[in-house]
């Protein structure tokens, strides 16, 4: 009777940790990334060029900030820890263009519509995100994937692209940090 008590309690341990693990390591697309959403003041183009810049500035200070790090949640933990950090040095940079607009930083879920990232396709849904809004914000958006490093290998408004070596280039090692529920779009060329 004891020996049949310890079997069924090892099977649910074995059963919970698995479940455990499953829940911690197969999270849904929206779950297991932390995006970055950079809304420009105007479409004017140097409000559009502004919007890139600042853009571009987030991503290398962010980029080092998640060089070790493991997961979405602790990339949104980081994220948050930093916020007051991304908003002084975006106001920083707008000031360094000539520009007095004030600049609001966001951590939170934010609802984005499907995104073609080249190759790769986000759907639509509620998701992670840093979201940075300068001035009025009403003018074009620049979508990216801050975690895994997605936006980190693009330069350009278009964001990651699989289709041009010019473009991005894409390592092994990227490849594997894909997401769960990311779609690859393959090209028939």
């Amino acid at each position: 009777m004891k020996k049949n008590f310890i079997t069924v309690l090892l099977i649910l341990f074995a059963i919970l940790l698995g479940s455990y693990a499953y829940i911690e390591y197969n999270q849904p697309l929206n779950k297991s990334v932390l995006r970055l959403h950079v809304v420009a003041n105007s479409d004017s183009p140097a409000d559009q060029a502004l919007k890139l810049a600042v853009k571009d500035h987030i991503v290398t200070q962010m980029s080092e900030e998640f060089r070790s790090v493991d997961s979405a949640q602790e990339a949104r933990r980081i994220a948050i820890s930093k916020k007051a950090e991304i908003k002084q040095e975006a106001e920083s940079l707008v000031t360094s263009r000539g520009y007095d607009y004030p600049v609001e930083v966001y951590v939170g879920q934010f609802d984005f519509p499907t995104k073609n990232y080249g190759n790769l396709v986000f759907p639509q849904g509620r998701y992670e995100a840093v979201r940075v809004v300068l001035g009025e914000g009403e003018g074009k958006n620049w979508w990216c994937v801050l975690f895994p490093p997605l936006c980190m290998v693009s330069s350009s408004d278009k964001g990651l692209s699989l289709d041009s070596p010019a473009e991005a280039q894409v390592s092994l090692k990227c490849l594997e940090l894909l997401p769960q529920g990311v779609k690859v779009k393959l090209s028939g060329k």
